[in-house]
């Protein structure tokens, strides 16, 4: 009993925080601050559908006036946006691919978080969406510009080189001279404790891996799905791991999470999870 009591009192402050974050309006634009016009809100809303669709990447957009009128009272909006996007399930849960662009307008911050699925490297292209076509706008208060541009961006800087398993942006010039080698190895290792925990990030590191036939690196790893996935039942799919250097293959099976009923290409919230990864502007 008194286990259990404690293990109550630990929990109980985390429960009453994510029972103040706001449902959202849509799966693709949650205005709370009636920010945008109507026009402009439909045009953001058929990009991020348009974008969903090509890619099947989920990105949603959320505007406040300042996060502590939604549970964010004395949060870093680092913090705020990971549990808002966990609490949501924004993005595919097996993949943990989605993507929140967050903006509290009277706060003079945003936020872009990134789905668990994304390595650390991805955090700098996300600066990147903030940096260039996000806050020039903002600090003009042209907000409709800047979120507009900012998710064409986020479409074309981190949504589709990552589906088609291509390297991000490179880094801004001078981003390591700026920063400092060890900064670049703690954003690495904090990036790899991520990496264990999805089958995304897994297929990305089996390039680091040495080919069990001729010891050399060069692996890559391809999904192939068998039997589609339904509300009523898992899929299966296998997993192919090949070499470049020697022809080395290798196949494995794989399970594939049942769809959430409210989950598809074109719509709802797939039960996706951050791990903390994104990047944020001021203004």
């Amino acid at each position: 009993m008194l286990l259990r009591a404690l293990l109550l009192l630990l929990f109980l402050p985390f429960a009453a925080a994510t029972q103040e974050l706001p449902a959202p309006l849509s799966d693709t634009i949650s205005d709370y601050a009636d920010l945008l016009p109507p026009s402009s809100r439909e045009k953001i809303a058929e990009d991020l559908r348009a974008g969903r669709a090509e890619t099947g990447v989920h990105v949603v957009v959320v505007i406040m006036e300042s996060i502590a009128d939604f549970g964010g009272s004395g949060l870093r909006i680092e913090d705020y946006a990971t549990s808002l996007f966990d609490h949501w399930g924004v993005g595919d849960a097996g993949r943990d691919d989605g993507i929140l662009i967050l903006v509290a307008r009277t706060d003079r911050e945003m936020r872009i978080a990134l789905g668990a699925g994304y390595p650390v490297i991805w955090d700098n292209a996300a600066q990147r969406v903030i940096d260039r076509y996000m806050l020039p706008a903002f600090r003009d208060s042209h907000y409709p510009e800047g979120i507009e541009a900012g998710v064409a961006a986020t479409y074309d800087l981190i949504a589709k080189p990552f589906v088609a398993d291509e390297p991000p942006p490179s880094l801004e010039p001078g981003w390591l001279e700026t920063y400092g080698p060890f900064a670049l190895f703690a954003a690495m290792a904090t990036g790899m404790i991520a990496v264990f925990k999805r089958q995304a990030l897994a297929d990305v590191m089996v390039r680091t891996r040495h080919c069990p036939r001729c010891g050399q690196k060069g692996l890559s790893r391809q999904r192939e799905t068998h039997v589609e996935a339904t509300t009523e039942a898992a899929g299966q799919g296998i997993a192919v791991t090949r070499c470049s250097q020697c022809g080395y293959r290798e196949s494995e099976s794989y399970t594939i999470s049942r769809i959430s009923k409210d989950d598809s290409s074109s719509g709802g919230f797939g039960g996706g999870s951050s791990s903390g990864g994104g990047a944020t502007g001021r203004w």
